[in-house]
């Protein structure tokens, strides 16, 4: 990610609209599955710890770990506990450690993905249970996938396709999401290459408080729709995986 950035994802985390209704549906997918407040939760990516830290205020024991030190440090700096600075795609503690690993929006930093899903799968307890998500559609490629260095965007069909060869993953739930707000998102990325607009720092750029709460509104709404549902096409991709011993 470019150390310009940094600023601007810190205050993200807390309050844009993108960041807060992922957040949601994570939470609602940890009650759906009944994820004890004795878990041990880690968070592969975690920026500055944001999630980490409302993991921690609701009871779990969760830590996280990131590539860079400057969100590490900012996150320690916020009281968040129990991260550290990581390698690539390192889970420190031994293999077996966890009961649920979050990987949110971070697999497609990773230039070894596949290394990557054996490191998370390793790092479960046996029946432990992995959240990934991760960008859709090679085609919605944009200055938001340049700016954090994204390596790829994925289909469904092609995630599912790393996870039989690189892993004994159960899928419990796979789901399109970000499905409502598609269509603007789509337009946006198709003119912007058209017209090469490149010159706003990243799609967090096309905000105000207005849109904020109104995009939010939103993309909140899938929070209830996931429940019991699966979209078939959206921004973004989700997966429930559980390990397979």
């Amino acid at each position: 990610m470019n150390k310009d950035f940094y600023k601007t994802y810190f205050e993200a985390e807390k309050k844009h609209w993108w960041f807060r209704a992922r957040r949601n549906i994570i939470l609602s997918l940890i009650n759906k599955y009944k994820i004890p407040k004795t878990s041990k939760i880690f968070d592969l990516g975690c920026g500055s710890g944001y999630t980490v830290g409302c993991l921690q205020k609701l009871g779990y024991d969760a830590s996280g770990a990131d590539v860079s030190a400057e969100a590490i440090e900012f996150g320690r700096s916020k009281g968040i506990r129990n991260l550290w600075v990581a390698h690539g795609s390192e889970i420190r503690p031994p293999e077996g450690e966890f009961d649920l690993i979050l990987a949110l929006d971070v697999i497609e930093h990773i230039q070894d993905d596949s290394g990557a899903i054996g490191a998370v799968e390793k790092a479960l307890r046996s029946e432990g249970m992995a959240i990934i998500t991760v960008p859709a559609y090679q085609w919605l490629w944009g200055v938001q996938d340049e700016v954090t260095h994204h390596f790829r965007r994925y289909t469904a069909s092609s995630f599912v396709k790393i996870l039989k060869q690189n892993s004994k993953f159960k899928i419990i739930r796979k789901t399109y999401f970000n499905t409502f707000l598609f269509p603007p998102v789509a337009v946006v990325r198709i003119l912007s290459k058209w017209f090469n607009l490149k010159e706003r720092e990243s799609d967090f750029a096309i905000n105000n408080r207005l849109l904020n709460g109104i995009f939010y509104f939103i993309f909140n709404l899938e929070v209830y729709f996931l429940k019991f549902l699966n979209f078939q096409f959206g921004v973004s991709i989700l997966f429930v995986l559980k390990k397979n011993d």
